[in-house]
């Protein structure tokens, strides 16, 4: 690298040169700074005679086309336009050996900043390569098999020693983990590291400010340096996987060898982990959407609960009661088969309230519902009609058999102690369908009848015979 004295003698030889410094790149390609205007040079690396046979100081102030070429020139002007990850053409450096090169640009503020790195080593059939590892990703059907695909391909493209999925520090103790710099930094989405590769200084007219976080030639974070360190690695790729995300997450490989890779190899690699990135997103969203419909299914479920349960009880209310009634009456309609109703009241029950008061009374009408529920079939319908006053719709079931579940449920009720009630009792009212019955009629002779086991001393059971 040029002292400073080198660079002041250079300087006198070409006096529109400057020699500031600006900073410095990794050595495995060089870097040509320009105005947008395509005019003049304003930023050059110390090591351009190497890819271009022509001294950094020479290129200073000079249009682009005398480093490149015109033709280059006209190449990349249309490049840049259409969007192009580069191009590649052969250049005779100070050497005088014919190499190949590739060369990348991108716009930042007023300068067009242009990376020239050697075509070596590229595969022979990269679209091949892209699509076949594109359709894996693509096809991956969980994150988990998602990030396996993703390492294999990595692996088998750039054949590094060692590939891992890594996150910054806050991520969590079970992941490989980067310095926590990484994920708030402005660093490549593509970045190849040596860690101990001497850097090759940046020479720049007066006035430049360029932005080098896209160039793929930025140089590592010392706190990387570090981490490689740790790892006894000299070489290392850092692809990133989720730089719009709050924490970057990255793809690292890294190799205790030197390693280069060509950049049409980098530029499928990134096209690969941004197909992983979409994919992923997608994954996310379908297991989002899931989750979503879920928690709506179960809301919907609870509501429907709600619109249908009664609170204290958690039997049928009134209102889903009489759907269940509506329902099983037109069926006996149509099948001709028995229907049998019965409506009980608990006995005396304002009293109860009254001296014990409503936190008890609530308690009598839970475990009178419960009692009532154990005698009942599987395919009856229990259901609080209002206040202290209990349905219970009875499918396919005669007078004589409603009148003797009737009584059973009377009996066992009686010789249940409520504390702190002591004994509670029920009347109960029993009527089975007939033909041109409506919901209406049919329980109101079931109300008519339980009126008369309350003319007849209470805790008993009348039918609508006895009417």
């Amino acid at each position: 690298m040029p002292d400073s004295l080198e660079r002041e003698l250079d300087a006198s030889v070409c006096p529109s040169a400057a020699n500031a410094t600006h900073g410095a790149i990794q050595p495995h390609g060089c870097l040509i700074g320009f105005d947008s205007d395509w005019r003049r040079v304003c930023l050059a690396s110390t090591n351009l005679p190497r890819f271009f046979g022509l001294a950094s100081t020479e290129a200073l102030g000079c249009p682009l086309e005398r480093v490149v070429g015109g033709g280059a020139t006209v190449a990349l002007e249309r490049a840049l336009a259409l969007g192009s990850p580069g191009i590649s053409l052969p250049a005779r450096p100070a050497s005088g050996a014919l190499q190949r090169l590739h060369l990348s640009l991108h716009a930042t503020g007023r300068l067009i900043i242009l990376a020239a790195e050697p075509l070596e080593g590229t595969a022979h059939d990269l679209p091949g390569l892209g699509y076949a590892w594109g359709t894996r990703l693509a096809q991956a059907d969980s994150t988990g098999e998602l990030d396996a695909r993703l390492q294999q391909a990595l692996h088998a493209l750039t054949g590094f020693e060692f590939c891992t999925l890594s996150q910054p520090k806050r991520a969590g103790p079970a992941t490989e983990h980067l310095p926590g710099e990484l994920s708030h930094s402005d660093y490549p989405p593509l970045w190849l590291v040596d860690s101990r590769a001497v850097p090759v200084e940046l020479l720049a007219t007066p006035g430049i400010n360029a932005d080098l976080s896209d160039c793929p030639l930025h140089l590592p974070a010392p706190m990387l340096h570090r981490w490689l360190a740790d790892r006894q690695a000299r070489a290392a790729l850092m692809l990133d996987l989720q730089a719009a995300r709050p924490e970057r997450r990255y793809a690292v490989c890294w190799d205790r060898r030197p390693r280069s890779l060509a950049p049409p190899l980098r530029h499928l690699l990134l096209q690969l982990v941004q197909t992983a990135a979409l994919r992923r997103t997608l994954l996310d969203e379908t297991q989002q959407t899931q989750q979503r419909y879920r928690l709506l299914s179960e809301r919907n479920s609870r509501l429907q609960r709600l619109a249908y349960t009664d609170p204290l009880t958690q039997l049928a209310n009134r209102h889903r009661i009489e759907r269940v009634l509506e329902t099983e009456l037109a069926l006996a309609s149509r099948t001709d088969a028995p229907l049998a109703v019965l409506l009980f009241d608990i006995d005396h029950f304002k009293p109860i309230n009254d001296t014990h008061g409503h936190e008890t009374g609530d308690r009598v009408l839970s475990q009178v519902a419960r009692q009532a529920q154990s005698h009942l079939r599987d395919s009856d319908h229990l259901g609080r009609w209002g206040g202290e006053e209990f349905i219970v719709v009875i499918p396919c079931c005669e007078l004589s058999r409603a009148r003797e579940l009737a009584w059973r449920m009377c009996r066992a009720l009686a010789q249940r102690r409520i504390d702190p009630v002591g004994q509670v009792t029920a009347s109960f009212g029993v009527a089975t369908s007939q033909p041109g019955d409506s919901c209406r009629t049919l329980v109101r002779r079931a109300d008519q009848a339980m009126y008369l086991a309350k003319q007849a001393g209470r805790a008993c059971v009348r039918t609508q015979e006895a009417g």
